[in-house]
Parts: C-alpha cells; sequence; structure tokens
C-alpha cells in the first residue's frame, strides 16, 4: 500500500516538472535527486568500512549538473581538469593511511561518476527542446518503469531460472525476458501516442537497449547493496526505498537515449 500511495503522490509531480517548458524546474528537481543519492551513497560506502571525499565528490557531482544546464557557459574538460586538482589536493593533506586514500579515491570517483555525470543526461534531455526534450524523458521513464514493473511481476509469479544468484537473488531471467517484451511494447505504443518523430524502428531498438542497459544498471546499484549488506539505499520513498534504488535503472540508460538522439534522430 504504501508503495502505490508513494506512486500515486510523486509520479503526477514528476510528469508536471517534465511536461513543463521552464527547464530550471526539472533541473531543480535532478539537482535534489543527485543531492540524496549522493548522500545515500555516502552511506554505502561508509557501511563498506570506506571514507569518502563527501565535500569534493558533491562539488564535482554538482557541477557535472551546471555543465549541462549552461552548456555554452561551461566547459566539460575544464570542470573535470579543475575538480580532480580539487581532488588530488584534498588527498594530499589528508590524514588517512595511502591504502585508505587509494580505496576512498577509487569509491569517491565512482560515486561522482555513476550519480552526477550519468544524470547530467536528464538536464541534457531535457535541453533538447520544449516538446522533443519532454518527449524523450517520458519515453525514457516509462519505459524503465514499465520494464521494471512486469520484470518483478512475472519473476515473482514464474521466475525459476536465476539471472545473477551472487548479486540479486531474486531476479530471474524469465522477469528479464519479460522487460525486454514489455519496455518494447511501451516505446511502441510511445511512437505512436506522444513521442514526435520517432518512427518504429527506432522505437523497438530504443526499447531494446534502454530496457538491457536499465536491468544493468539495476544489477550495478544490487553489487553496491550487497558489499555493504543493506537492502535498500535508505527509506527515504515509503515502500520504494532510496531515491539510488528509484533511478538505478534510468542513470545509465539516459546516455543511451541522449546519443542514439543525437546520433540516429536529430
Amino acid at each position: 500500500m504504501k508503495r502505490i500511495l508513494t506512486t500515486l503522490v510523486l509520479l503526477p509531480v514528476f510528469i508536471i516538472i517534465v511536461v513543463s517548458k521552464e527547464i530550471y524546474y526539472f533541473a531543480l528537481l535532478t539537482l535534489t535527486g543527485a543531492v540524496l543519492a549522493e548522500l545515500e551513497y555516502f552511506k554505502i560506502v561508509e557501511r563498506m568500512g570506506v571514507k569518502v571525499f563527501k565535500t569534493v565528490s558533491m562539488l564535482w557531482t554538482l557541477s557535472f549538473l551546471c555543465v549541462a544546464l549552461w552548456p555554452q557557459s561551461l566547459q566539460l574538460e575544464i570542470l573535470i581538469s579543475a575538480g580532480f586538482l580539487l581532488f588530488v589536493i584534498t588527498c594530499l593533506f589528508s590524514k588517512m593511511s595511502p591504502k585508505e586514500i587509494f580505496e576512498s579515491v577509487a569509491m569517491t570517483l565512482l560515486g561522482v561518476f555513476y550519480i552526477g555525470f550519468f544524470l547530467a543526461y536528464f538536464i541534457a534531455l531535457k535541453s533538447q527542446g520544449d516538446e522533443r526534450g519532454k518527449d524523450l524523458l517520458l519515453l525514457l521513464t516509462f519505459t524503465v518503469w514499465a520494464g521494471d514493473t512486469m520484470a518483478y511481476v512475472v519473476g515473482s509469479a514464474i521466475g525459476k531460472h536465476k539471472l545473477a544468484p551472487k548479486i540479486s537473488p531474486r531476479k530471474s531471467w524469465e522477469g528479464a525476458a519479460a522487460n525486454v517484451l514489455i519496455s518494447v511494447i511501451t516505446a511502441y505504443i510511445s511512437s505512436l501516442t506522444f513521442i514526435q518523430r520517432i518512427d518504429l524502428k527506432d522505437a523497438l531498438i530504443l526499447g531494446i537497449l534502454i530496457s538491457i542497459v536499465g536491468q544493468l544498471g539495476d544489477l550495478f546499484e544490487s553489487v553496491l547493496k550487497r558489499a555493504a549488506n543493506i537492502k535498500d539505499s535508505s527509506n527515504i520513498l515509503p515502500g520504494h526505498g532510496g531515491i539510488l534504488d528509484r533511478i538505478d535503472s534510468l542513470v545509465l540508460t539516459a546516455p543511451i537515449l541522449y546519443y542514439y538522439h543525437q546520433v540516429v534522430l536529430k
């Protein structure tokens, strides 16, 4: 019941912000999600016994979102270089042992790019124009969420062949196949309704790509949670877990859709 109520409250808000012509509302939503996801990531990593350079990580994460929001004013190469320099200085003045520093460097960089760099593609998608940006974001989120839901339903009902038992014991090949199928159907329906200038072939290709990459993203977050021996990244969303639990299938699919649009659809 909590899961349903949370969805009924948050889904309309999300759709309203996505369809709004004002990009700054969506940017604020993405920024808020990135901050909360980073905080959850910090807790996961700390549960593994590894410290994270939190200030540098958060600043670097937000800088990626700023680049996507103002691509004409900020250059990605400059912010990556400046962020890495600040990162090096922070490491050199750290009181941790060399082994602890390198563990922290690895996990901090992972968090920055896993959350900050990939979430910036959501803003980049929204920046494709009022109608186009809205359509791309709705295509992405509806396809991913429909696939996740169907994978859960089918996997719970008839899933017998484990997909990745050491990572996520509940996931099955039957659920994964159902995810691909419903994702293709959702993308196809989208191409017939609200998606502009996307033909059937592209909708089918995107449905397959988004489904497969989304499931890989879900499994990747499962690796992190299993390493930290936790079930959910947090309990901020009743019935759904944390922000990372909700966006794990989205963060890797956003760049896939963005570059497919830039190369094939644009």
